[in-house]
């Protein structure tokens, strides 16, 4: 008997900064908080924000303050080393990419860090914040190498910036940053990951046949007609008393006269295309 262990709520919206149409969670847009996360379409982007990156106002350790912070993103950093090295989802990283996965995940919220201490420039959080409990080191190894070598990065870094107001913020966003809270954020979103998908071979294929999936998907639909019709998805994922994990995703209609929510299974969506899901109720 399967059980629901997930749910997360995409909206579809225009970002600002780079003027294109994608999804984000629906908390975490500009119309509700301020500051928002950019926009994706793209199987690694929804996979980042299904498995790795929906703890945002919803995990008790990261609301108020503690929310849209960039020890978020450490978390999902942490999640996202668990999926590649730990469970063997092949695809979550770029390939193409000249940069080695590991020095990849440390980059994700090192550049944000290293930016806020020698520029003074902060978008989320002025200062680097952490409500996790403590947290023992991981079975992996790499992990905890990378995040030794992240503070002794940060370690090494200073601000730069003559600019009074930006020193200043510089300075108090380097007192902020702890071996204690890079240790506890990363382990806490491995571990976080490790809760949700049980490491086995199938729920690496499943993982792996997500991303694939809606890489298709976007590839062949454009996010721009989507969002003609609907508003967002809902992306729900399931256990079964094995351990093995399953999804599907539901379509939410704007205006349920001219199309009703569509629900697929997510073996199914791979080769579902956009003319096709204005033809039928559900599938």
């Amino acid at each position: 008997m399967k059980r629901l262990v997930k749910k997360v709520e995409l909206r579809f919206f225009v970002d600002n900064a780079t003027g294109e149409t994608g999804l984000c969670h629906y908390n975490t847009q500009d119309d509700n908080y301020g500051t928002s996360f950019n926009a994706f379409w793209n199987g690694i982007g929804l996979f980042h924000d299904v498995f790795e990156h929906s703890h945002e106002y919803e995990n008790k350790y990261f609301r108020g303050d503690y929310a849209m912070n960039v020890g978020g993103e450490m978390a999902a950093m942490g999640a996202m080393w668990y999926y590649f090295e730990t469970l063997g989802v092949s695809n979550r990283m770029n390939w193409h990419s000249y940069v080695p996965p590991a020095e990849s995940m440390k980059r994700t919220t090192l550049d944000m860090v290293h930016e806020a201490i020698e520029d003074g420039y902060t978008q989320y959080g002025s200062v680097l914040l952490s409500n996790v409990p403590k947290q023992r080191p991981v079975d992996s190894g790499e992990l905890e190498y990378q995040i030794e070598d992240y503070w002794k990065k940060v370690k090494a870094m200073h601000t730069k910036t003559e600019y009074e107001q930006e020193r200043e913020s510089g300075i108090e966003y380097k007192k902020s940053v702890t071996f204690r809270k890079i240790a506890d954020l990363h382990r806490y979103g491995y571990r976080m990951a490790e809760r949700l998908v049980p490491q086995s071979w199938d729920n690496a294929k499943v993982l792996h046949h997500f991303i694939e999936t809606w890489d298709t998907f976007c590839a062949n639909n454009r996010a721009e007609e989507i969002a003609n019709q609907c508003k967002g998805i809902t992306v729900k994922v399931y256990k079964d008393e094995t351990g093995l994990i399953s999804w599907k995703v539901t379509f939410n209609a704007i205006n349920h006269f001219e199309f009703t929510d569509l629900t697929l299974k997510g073996e199914h969506l791979k080769h579902f295309s956009l003319e096709e899901m204005w033809k039928i109720d559900n599938y």
